[in-house]
């Protein structure tokens, strides 16, 4: 079944918890037709988590909000029927378990194309299809943990995980199954027939060190550490203590630093060959000492009036609540029954006006549906009317 134009994509969401719903999330915001299908008690895994926004978990709203919500249970001896049936109506579906998982509830790749002959099927695993881990169970930091990714302190000889620190696979792998999703669609509908895409949690940790992974694999050893790159790529500390990070590694940015903190016996220092210095240790205390004779806003100032590279180092507060988060729309609302949420808007606008970019106001998401507030809705539209009204739990 080739995707018409006039109509958007159509998604049906098996997923759980975060991979899937983010990649289904992503989708939505991209104007997708996502729907959901749930346990009838538990829906998703995300409609009891805290904290609440308004009495409503964070998560669903987060993820879910856009989406329709079609519950029916593994149990039902309706199951095979509804899933035969969603999956004949759309143009690709996302699976999130291990393979074995997805062959014991009849959601592997060859019962779904028995459906639909012209399926994309989009599989999010834990671990991977092969090796020693691809059948351990997933949740949460385990995929990280195994990817090398999880920062760990010793507090009275217990390893804890580092305030502030935050998994990246499964975001990650919500990423990239959206994106392997679309490619597949393209490619089907350009004749490719039915497509079968795959990312585990654990590829996408591994992944997001992407550096690492390299130079471990060639050179044996780790990427730089920031904190040691250079004089000339630093932070340092302003004068009301705060942290600014100073990027004057061009010759001709170098050469303006200079001149704006007073080290003119430092400006002609350099080896340009490959465009960039990153400096040398003598300089650190010249230029700490320049930089902490002002404030972070007098050098914000400075610094982006001589166009050098620079950042202050802001807090996520500070990141969330800034003018620059408004203007480039970082947050987009939903209305819930007990006031307005706002969410963290996908990154990618598509426009087909370049000139409506950086101006337009992206428009509320529908709320997040109720627990199977769209069953009988759906089911007429695939074609089960004569299951509209039924039980469809165990």
């Amino acid at each position: 079944m080739i995707m018409e134009s006039e109509r958007p994509l159509r998604i049906v969401d098996f997923s759980t918890h975060m991979s899937g719903p983010l990649a289904s999330h992503l989708l939505v915001e991209m104007g997708a037709d996502v729907i959901k299908v749930e346990h009838p008690v538990q829906g998703d895994g995300n409609r009891g988590n805290e904290p609440r926004i308004f009495g409503v978990s964070d998560l669903h709203v987060a993820l879910n909000s856009g989406t329709r919500s079609l519950t029916v249970s593994t149990r039902s001896p309706h199951w095979p029927e509804v899933v035969a049936g969603v999956t004949a109506w759309s143009d690709a579906v996302i699976i999130g378990s291990r393979p074995k998982d997805a062959i014991r509830r009849g959601l592997d790749y060859h019962t779904l194309l028995q459906a639909n002959s012209q399926l994309v099927y989009c599989l999010i695993s834990g671990f991977g299809l092969a090796g020693p881990w691809s059948d351990y169970k997933a949740h949460g930091q385990t995929m990280d943990a195994l990817a090398g990714r999880v920062d760990v302190e010793w507090e009275n000889g217990q390893p804890l995980t580092r305030v502030g620190w935050r998994s990246a696979g499964t975001s990650l792998a919500g990423v990239f199954a959206a994106m392997g999703l679309l490619a597949a669609i393209v490619k089907r509908d350009r004749g490719g027939g039915p497509q079968f895409v795959h990312t585990s949690i654990w590829n996408s940790a591994m992944w997001w060190n992407w550096r690492d992974v390299n130079t471990w694999a060639n050179n044996d050893e780790q990427w730089h550490e920031y904190r040691t790159l250079g004089s000339r790529y630093s932070m340092y500390s302003t004068s009301d203590g705060r942290a600014l990070l100073i990027c004057p590694l061009e010759e001709i940015f170098w050469g303006r630093f200079c001149d704006l903190t007073g080290l003119v016996d430092l400006r002609n220092r350099g080896d340009w060959t490959h465009s960039m210095d990153f400096g040398y240790d003598d300089e650190i205390p010249q230029i700490a000492d320049a930089i902490g004779r002002r404030s972070l806003d007098e050098w914000s100032g400075i610094l982006d009036e001589a166009e050098i590279p620079f950042a202050p180092i802001l807090t996520l507060e500070e990141a969330v609540k800034s003018d620059h988060a408004v203007a480039n729309q970082l947050l987009r609302g939903t209305e819930l029954p007990d006031g307005r949420a706002q969410v963290a808007a996908s990154p990618v606008q598509i426009f087909a006006d370049p000139d409506e970019a950086g101006g337009s106001v992206l428009p509320d998401l529908p709320p997040p549906p109720d627990l199977g507030s769209h069953s009988d809705e759906i089911l007429q539209q695939v074609g089960l009317e004569h299951l509209c009204g039924r039980k469809l739990s165990s």
